[in-house]
């Protein structure tokens, strides 16, 4: 019989794989079982409605822009909650904005509300001040169940939002962390090195002894559920895996959302029409690419393909199962 609890386990252990080759092991021990129960919290939800944040913007790159982490796993959130009918929205600021869309279009995702908001006062675009979307979240119908932050940079220790490298980036950023925390709904956080929204549920000793530049670069920003993965796009396709396990009634919907070949698309919307950059292996500047986290598609593949496996395998047997269950003769009184 299929263990519905260990092929979650199989799942958390493909997305937290360190394929950046970060030293991440310590924390993905830390945050194990987190992936299950951040599922649960969701599958378990009588009207689940749900907010994503994203948008992780390198300054450094050539040209500056939002990264390809964060935003096609946000599409991907979206789009399988869309599918079921769950209602949700994604928020992002003004410089990660492109990005965002681009990817959303290229999914079909065009309904998907995204609020975008200025990064500061000067802001004058159209975007949202952060007080207006947070008044909005608020007073929502239905309330919000949920808000995932996927990649997004938080504030480190000092205040200051910083990037890898452990260089001040907050320049670029808007204080999203106030929505992460504005309110009565459960928080999950999806990162793959604990600079992000969310990972200050991993003790900033263990990301100081573990990760480069740990100590300056740890956010305190803490989750109901902080998931590490070692590419947070991938993250987001191991939690959508674990929601169609745990609610048989998805699965079907959520597997066409998790194909390598849907992920792929997100993917090449982000980069081909948003341009957004993926940093180097060799410490060049990030750049546009079928990459993330300078990890090449080809590598990502095989990932995505690992989670929409085991998730497959498991509705195959649910299928044949109740198929053997309906063949059996009623018993007569």
């Amino acid at each position: 019989m299929f263990s519905v609890n260990r092929a979650i386990a199989e799942i958390e252990a493909v997305c937290g794989h360190d394929i950046q080759q970060r030293n991440i092991g310590p924390l993905v021990l830390h945050a194990r079982g987190n992936l299950a129960a951040a599922a649960a919290s969701i599958a378990a939800h009588p009207n689940p409605h749900i907010a994503i944040i994203t948008g992780f913007y390198l300054c450094h790159g050539d040209p500056p822009n939002c990264e390809s982490d964060g935003p096609p796993g946000a599409a991907m959130l979206a789009a399988a909650f869309d599918a079921v009918g769950i209602g949700c929205r994604i928020a992002t600021d003004r410089l990660n904005a492109p990005v965002m869309r681009a990817t959303l279009a290229g999914g079909g995702l065009k309904g998907i509300p995204l609020d975008v908001i200025a990064v500061g006062e000067k802001d004058n675009d159209g975007t949202l001040p952060l007080e207006a979307v947070r008044s909005r979240w608020h007073g929502a119908t239905p309330a919000f169940s949920h808000v995932i932050a996927i990649e997004r940079c938080g504030p480190a220790r000092d205040g200051r939002a910083r990037n890898a490298l452990g260089k001040d980036i907050s320049i670029h950023h808007a204080p999203l962390e106030r929505l992460f925390l504005g309110g009565p709904w459960t928080t999950i956080g999806i990162g793959d090195l604990g600079n992000e929204i969310g990972m200050g549920s991993l003790p900033h000793s263990l990301v100081a002894a573990s990760i480069p530049n740990g100590y300056e670069v740890w956010c305190p920003i803490a989750s109901d559920y902080a998931i590490m993965s070692g590419v947070s796009n991938v993250g987001a396709a191991a939690l959508l895996g674990s929601l169609s396990l745990l609610r048989p009634a998805w699965a079907s919907r959520f597997l066409r959302r998790l194909t390598p070949r849907f992920a792929f698309q997100l993917l090449q919307a982000a980069v081909r029409d948003g341009h957004a950059v993926s940093g180097g292996r060799s410490g060049e500047p990030p750049r546009p690419s079928l990459a993330v986290d300078g990890i090449p598609w080809d590598r990502l593949e095989p990932v995505y393909s690992r989670i929409h496996d085991i998730c497959g395998a498991v509705s195959e047997r649910r299928d044949l199962s109740a198929s053997e269950t309906s063949d059996l003769p009623v018993a007569r009184n």
